[in-house]
């Protein structure tokens, strides 16, 4: 009897240190994730399944698969704000090691608990992680990465690996292409899933990038595609493709690139866009919905394109009234904008428009110290807003021959800077010295356009004169100090060197009309047709980062096509933002009449991501 109790204390002793253990051993963040991999939707048994979470090296756990596809593991939820998201590795398929899915967790959900791989997770996060890839691994700075994963469940169901509604559906869907350009990748994907080493490596030499190695799995194939979407294009459409994937396109594309259209803001004409730090976007707006009277607010927009501020994303107040295309963001990540017509009643092309005379400024959170705006500094019609890297705020008055300066963003001590030839000044661009750059003679078709540069101090020196550049319109300048310059009625963009000497002008077919101009993070160009509704990719400074062959100035996109989805109207803007998606603004649909346009593109992971707020050339986060 001694001998049994003892045993039974000792049992219980032990029963207790293990509980006690078992505590320790499991995190109060413990969590249970499951879900399948499937290929052309059939389940893949013994894949191996890897679950990650960014900016941390170890995996948070790992499960084979059984014979239905299914797999489940308990992890560690990450204490700080992470990306998770999972590997599917080979497994009885026939295509074997050459299986490589990735799916992305909703960045909303820090403890999901279902995740399905499959062709459509993998492309999904191919495209929309393109820049944070790294093999199956994601890296990269806060807030692109996050900002970046947010766009997944835009494409896709992370749950259920089925198509999102957002895609699926109006404006996107069958409006634009890219419902099916997106189900013709997977269905491509699919058929070296399904297929076999044969399909599989017809895949791999038709996706090999211009540099590099070639892939050997099914994720380097879609990434592949996702940074080279204007190469190979017809080579990569003839590949054998599953039937599991319905609704695919019928004809090759221009492109590969992918894109989605939002719509779900209040639009109507919105002209320019702008970042702040966290990747929130701001868009101007040109009019007052349903017709063309001056806009009463700027839209204020999530990092996914969603409305942030209220269900339409309207932000009224501060004297905004009339403003089309002046808007940029501070170091304080608040936001400026020039009203260009305010409550002008004649037309802005009429020679008796004189335009408005009101900048308005708010905070991230959308307050702002002037309820009625700021009107110091002879503002008259402004149109472009720039900020540079001392704080400085400068405003060019497209009817006043002048800009205005804000030292240090203080509407108190207001300067009016003339000379240099200012005419009809219309856009603004920093160099890396704080030089103010201007581009004169907008919408004037008669005279040959100009520059003039401001130094940080307010020193007006031009004009520089550029033959065949008539009507400048957009500007950028890359992390050389050339500046580049779209010109309206010579379908051109003019590359100048620092000095504002003509270095080069280029012609493409795609280029028509241009309007906006976007320098990414490697130094590459993107230009906004706004007569040609498309956008054109050029070879910037720098050809290393250009397809083999390509020179300065010579178009990367599609030569006629340029990169459209078939959603794009007349559009002005196209910018950068930190996590690499190219966006641009549906200006107008119609322009005669007059119809404001319906909303955004945005090029999905297209282009080397841009620190913002842009203040100054663009650097990469």
């Amino acid at each position: 009897m001694a001998r049994s109790h003892r045993l039974r204390t000792l049992a219980a002793t032990l029963a207790t240190a293990l509980a006690a253990i078992a505590c320790v051993a499991a995190p109060a963040g413990a969590a249970r994730l499951s879900g399948e991999v499937l290929a052309g939707w059939e389940p893949v048994g013994n894949s191996r399944v890897t679950l990650y979470a960014s900016g941390i090296s170890a995996p948070l756990g790992a499960a084979r698969t059984d014979a239905r596809g299914r797999f489940e593991l308990d992890y560690a939820r990450p204490q700080r704000s992470a990306v998770l998201y999972a590997t599917a590795a080979g497994g009885r398929t026939p295509a074997r090691a050459a299986l490589r899915f990735l799916a992305v967790a909703d960045p909303k959900d820090r403890a999901p608990r279902r995740l399905v791989l499959n062709e459509q997770t993998t492309v999904a996060a191919a495209y929309s992680l393109s820049r944070f890839l790294r093999g199956s691994r994601l890296a990269g700075p806060s807030p692109g990465l996050p900002n970046a994963a947010a766009t997944v469940p835009n494409l896709v169901s992370p749950s259920t690996g089925r198509v999102s509604p957002v895609l699926a559906q109006p404006p996107n869907g069958r409006a634009t292409q890219s419902l099916g350009t997106f189900r013709t990748l997977a269905a491509i994907l699919a058929g070296c899933t399904s297929g076999g080493a044969r399909e599989c490596r017809a895949l791999f030499r038709a996706a090999a990038p211009p540099r590099g190695p070639r892939p050997t799995d099914t994720l380097a194939a879609a990434h592949a595609i996702a940074l080279h979407p204007a190469e190979g294009v017809r080579r990569i459409f003839r590949l054998p493709r599953s039937r599991a994937y319905p609704l695919q396109l019928r004809r090759p594309p221009s492109s590969w690139v992918l894109s989605l259209k939002h719509t779900d803001a209040a639009y109507d004409g919105p002209g320019n866009i702008a970042f702040d730090s966290r990747g929130n976007i701001w868009v101007t707006n040109n009019f007052e919905p349903p017709g063309t009277a001056a806009g009463s607010y700027v839209l204020a927009l999530d990092p996914t394109g969603s409305p942030r501020l209220g269900e339409d994303g309207a932000l009224s107040g501060g004297g905004i009234l009339g403003n089309w295309w002046g808007v940029a963001v501070d170091q304080r990540d608040r936001v400026w904008l020039s009203n260009f017509t305010g409550n002008d009643p004649e037309e802005f092309n009429s020679p008796n428009f004189t335009g408005g005379r009101i900048v308005s400024q708010f905070s991230a959170a959308g307050r702002t110290p002037y309820p009625n705006g700021i009107v110091t500094g002879d503002l008259r019609a402004p149109q472009g807003i720039a900020v540079d890297q001392r704080g400085n705020v400068w405003v060019a008055n497209h009817g006043g021959e002048s800009v205005t300066l804000y030292p240090q963003g203080d509407p108190a001590r207001a300067r009016t800077i003339r000379g240099g030839g200012l005419y009809n000044p219309f856009t603004i661009a920093i160099d890396a010295e704080g030089n103010a750059w201007v581009d004169n003679g907008s919408l004037d078709s008669e005279r040959a356009g100009s520059l003039t540069r401001i130094s940080p101090s307010g020193e007006a020196t031009g004009p520089f004169t550029v033959e065949r550049m008539r009507s400048p319109q957009g500007m950028a300048i890359d992390s050389g100090g050339n500046l580049w310059v779209a010109s309206l009625e010579n379908d051109n963009v003019t590359w100048l060197g620092p000095d504002g000497q003509v270095r080069g002008r280029f012609r493409t077919p795609s280029i028509q009309g241009p309007w906006g101009v976007a320098v990414d993070g490697e130094d590459n160009v993107w230009v906004a047709s706004f007569v040609g509704q498309k956008v054109t990719l050029l070879c910037g400074r720098i050809r290393a980062n250009c397809p083999p062959g390509t020179r300065t100035g010579e178009p990367i996109s599609p030569r006629r096509q340029g990169f459209s989805n078939g959603g794009l109207q007349h559009i002005t803007a196209v910018k950068v933002d930190q996590s690499g998606n190219v966006w641009a603004a549906n200006n107008w649909e119609k322009i005669k009449p007059t119809v404001g346009g319906d909303g955004l593109t945005q090029f999905i992971g297209a282009a080397s991501p841009v620190k913002t707020p842009l203040i100054g050339p663009p650097q990469r986060p």
